[in-house]
């Protein structure tokens, strides 16, 4: 005899599915900004680590334009705060994504079991 998954089960079953499917679009847009921000970091290195009187250039779309090297390490420092916040907002997304997929697999597991 086989058995009917009754429709609140299917449900459940879906919100499982799409919530596995969110925490790993989550992990990778977070990995993307994480080797970007490492990118960020070793450009911030590098430009500390030049003399004052070194040339800076930057890529500003096709064409490359000399810059004032504080100005990008100004530019450079912004964009390294907003990608760790970035990621810092992603890990905690992931985290509560984690906690509620944890607590609907225990609710499904608790339901099958049930029905069986």
């Amino acid at each position: 005899m086989q058995t009917q998954i009754p429709p609140e089960v299917q449900h459940k079953i879906m919100q499982f599915q799409e919530l596995q499917e969110r925490i790993r679009a989550l992990i990778t847009r977070r990995q993307q900004l994480e080797v970007e921000l490492r990118e960020v970091e070793g450009a911030l290195d590098e430009l500390r680590n030049v003399g004052e009187e070194s040339l800076v250039f930057k890529f500003t779309g096709r064409v490359l334009m000399r810059v004032n090297k504080d100005a990008v390490i100004r530019e450079l420092s912004e964009k390294k705060e907003t990608l760790e916040l970035h990621i810092k907002t992603l890990e905690k997304q992931e985290a509560h994504a984690r906690k509620r997929l944890e607590e609907l697999r225990q609710d499904l597991s608790q339901t099958l079991a049930g029905i069986q």
